[in-house]
């Protein structure tokens, strides 16, 4: 789709984007005034966008559009491409409740993930449920809660990444899309054996050390699902951060908790380990005191 889009399609689209901050839909006025393209044209590429679902069309006392995910899916890939982070895009490698993740490839031909935030895919209650920070809105605005979630889960890669190679390296950001190393591997609930069960926990615990330790902050939704084992060398990356709790937020202790004893009872079970959970959330605490 990125590749259909002309230098004035884009224009628009940031017309569009700059115009949401003061319309839920933006009035074609504000649209032409911004691009200075000439009325037809403008006619012409609205209805291009919005026939291929990257703009959302609204007739009224006024006509007006706003973006979709798609729409910011191409202000994202565009800025990326011209900052010399990506060069190409493939398959969709992966669908989460929030997310949607590709394989790509910067101008080295070095691989790379490209996660695209969809905030709101699950519904409102849910949301707010796992991510504290969500804003309270009469209507959320679930583009802008997704930017703040890329936001996020990148300043928490970034200082996460400082102190353990058990999370992604992160390379750029631009609103809901996050870019980082790519991962060769499956996720854990996928994986029905492990040659060294016990060491991979291990490298599991390292991160929730370091995240509340050194970073001060709480994973927040550990499981299975957000734990990626690489091969050949089984070291176990976690990923999706942007629901984290800081340590000092009311019930950061009590999801610090569920954290380590869902991970451990999950490996007990699995890989039959015999790890006691509250001695390893006593090793947690403990590395507080140390950091």
């Amino acid at each position: 789709m990125y590749k259909s889009l002309d230098s004035e399609a884009l224009r628009v689209l940031h017309a569009i984007e700059q115009g949401m901050k003061k319309h839920e839909y933006v009035p074609v006025d504000y649209i032409a005034k911004v691009t200075k393209i000439p009325p037809k044209r403008l006619d012409a590429i609205l209805s291009f966008l919005d026939s291929k679902k990257v703009i959302r069309r609204r007739v009224g006392y006024t006509v007006g559009y706003r973006l979709v995910f798609l729409g910011l899916d191409m202000l994202a890939i565009d800025s990326l491409v011209k900052r010399g982070v990506l060069a190409a895009i493939g398959e969709r490698i992966g669908v989460g409740k929030e997310s949607d993740i590709y394989e790509a490839l910067n101008p080295a031909q070095e691989r790379l993930a490209l996660k695209l935030h969809r905030i709101g895919r699950t519904s409102f209650k849910k949301t707010k449920r796992v991510r504290p920070y969500v804003f309270v809105r009469e209507t959320p605005d679930w583009l802008s809660e997704s930017k703040l979630s890329a936001q996020r889960e990148f300043k928490a890669l970034q200082e996460l990444s400082v102190h353990t190679k058990h999370v992604p390296k992160p390379v750029a950001y631009n609103r809901h899309a996050v870019v980082t190393e790519f991962i060769e591997g499956v996720e854990l609930y996928r994986v029905k054996s492990l040659e060294n069960p016990r060491e991979v926990l291990e490298g599991i615990v390292e991160v929730i050390k370091v995240a509340y330790g050194k970073v001060g902050i709480v994973h927040g939704d550990l499981s299975e699902y957000n734990i990626m084992i690489s091969y050949p060398t089984e070291r176990p990356m976690i990923i999706d951060w942007p629901q984290y709790l800081c340590k000092d937020y009311p019930h950061a202790m009590e999801t610090l908790k569920r954290d380590v004893y869902y991970v451990v009872r999950y490996f007990n079970k699995r890989f039959s380990l015999n790890v006691n959970w509250e001695s390893v959330l006593k090793e947690v605490l403990s590395s507080e005191e140390g950091s």
